[in-house]
């Protein structure tokens, strides 16, 4: 469909799709994608429109107001929007934008920890990647009638993958040093461990590096370390015949009270009830 927006490139185009209920129920699908030439002038706001959007910023810079705040989205950028929630963007400039509304199963899931980590801007590395895979969904449109509902549901979990994805060579000596912290654990969990060795294995101060544990994991140093612990001990309750206390220290706790109260605390019974359960 040839767009008749003012403000619009009268050459831009776009598709709509009315989903499955199958794919409604299972899977990610599109409802509109296309690519339109902005002119300078363009303006949206709305309330409200069911769907989330994904925005590759072709050329030029799109102008967002997002809680608020102007932000700019250069050439080059994602942009990813609930628009489910109040919404708007210009035109200070011309721009061009290959864009696509979708939802279904895990949108909300994929938007909410993306907004979380990156905002609603991102600058990709695999910026190629995510082009092609948009790119392939509005040709799929633009040349098929029968356009395959699975096949489009990959592609956009490929998108949001992508987005998710961590360049490893990227990574900042600090996020390297967490994850070395989180294998330190992972190998070292049934001996004694203080916040200060979890803080020298990251070359970081334990202050900076409490923080910035609970901001890659969620969890604090010591619920990871205790949860790990947690995990380990009801392998053996339920592969092995040792002891309570036995296990307790296997796990990595100092003695069978201390193993007993977190094991209630985190899993709701007691080891023994939990053995008799299994």
């Amino acid at each position: 469909m040839i767009s008749t927006e003012r403000y619009i490139d009268p050459h831009s185009h776009y598709y709509l799709n009315s989903p499955s209920a199958t794919a409604q129920k299972l899977l990610l699908y599109p409802t509109i994608i296309g690519r339109f030439s902005y002119q300078t002038g363009y303006l949206l706001k709305r309330s409200r429109f069911d769907s989330f959007l994904i925005m590759l910023i072709e050329s030029g810079t799109c102008t967002l107001i997002i809680d608020g705040r102007e932000v700019q989205a250069p050439k080059g950028s994602i942009v990813l929007l609930d628009c489910y929630a109040p919404h708007e963007y210009r035109a200070d400039e011309p721009w061009t934008a290959l864009w696509m509304h979708f939802d279904g199963l895990g949108a909300r899931t994929y938007y909410e920890e993306l907004s979380h980590r990156f905002g609603n801007i991102m600058v990709p590395k695999n910026l190629p990647g995510i082009h092609y895979e948009l790119d392939s969904i509005l040709k799929d449109f633009e040349t098929r009638s029968d356009v395959d509902e699975s096949v489009e549901s990959i592609r956009i979990n490929i998108i949001l993958l992508y987005l998710l994805s961590v360049d490893k060579a990227e990574e900042t000596e600090s996020i390297s040093g967490i994850r070395h912290a989180m294998i330190y654990i992972r190998d070292h969990f049934s001996e004694p461990i203080q916040l200060q060795d979890l803080a020298a294995v990251a070359s970081l101060s334990p202050y900076y590096f409490s923080r910035l544990f609970v901001k890659e994991t969620g969890v604090t140093p010591h619920r990871y370390l205790i949860s790990m612990r947690i995990s380990a001990a009801k392998y053996l309750l339920t592969a092995s015949n040792l002891s309570v206390k036995e296990i307790a220290f296997q796990s990595g706790f100092k003695d069978e009270s201390s193993f007993c109260s977190a094991f209630k605390k985190y899993e709701g019974s007691t080891p023994s009830e939990y053995r008799s359960t299994i």
